[in-house]
């Protein structure tokens, strides 16, 4: 599709989740600007929802460059409510952010069957300017974060 009457361009985005694809605006594409660790060459992801009919507080952060390769994302604060993630000048200037208020923060979710297992990055944060869409991925120097923190899910 292209820009004719106020239409925004889409793109088809496949997913495991979505193997038939997803449109998404090109307006939405996320870029870091310092790529995942250890997924140096992908820089262009999206924000899918997990399951539509469902209010989950988990997104698929979902590569546009390799469809097979996706994370589970959440905001930390829905299940960590005291988590706070110190955002570096350096790191700030990457994104070009100047208000606290355009950051989207996530975590990275690895889920197991048993969801009890399941845990969150808490010491790599995922860092978001709304305003222009750039990303990074920091690691926090904190030691009450653990990058394998148990999510607290009561059954």
């Amino acid at each position: 599709m292209n820009n004719i009457g106020g239409c925004e361009e889409e793109i088809l985005v496949k997913s495991i989740y979505y193997p038939a694809g997803v449109s998404v605006k090109k307006t939405k594409i996320i870029e870091f600007v310092k790529p995942i660790l250890g997924f140096s060459s992908l820089k262009q992801y999206c924000i899918l929802n997990v399951n539509k009919e469902k209010n989950l507080p988990f997104f698929i952060l979902q590569s546009i460059e390799k469809e097979e390769l996706c994370f589970i994302v959440a905001d930390p604060n829905y299940f960590f409510k005291d988590y706070a993630a110190q955002i570096t000048e350096e790191e700030k200037e990457a994104i070009n952010l100047s208000d606290k208020n355009d950051v989207i923060l996530f975590v990275i979710v690895t889920i197991f069957k048993d969801l009890r297992l399941s845990t969150v990055n808490l010491k790599g944060p995922i860092i978001i300017n709304t305003k222009n869409n750039k990303a990074i991925q920091t690691v926090l120097n904190n030691e009450l974060y653990s990058v394998k923190q148990k999510l607290p899910i009561v059954k």
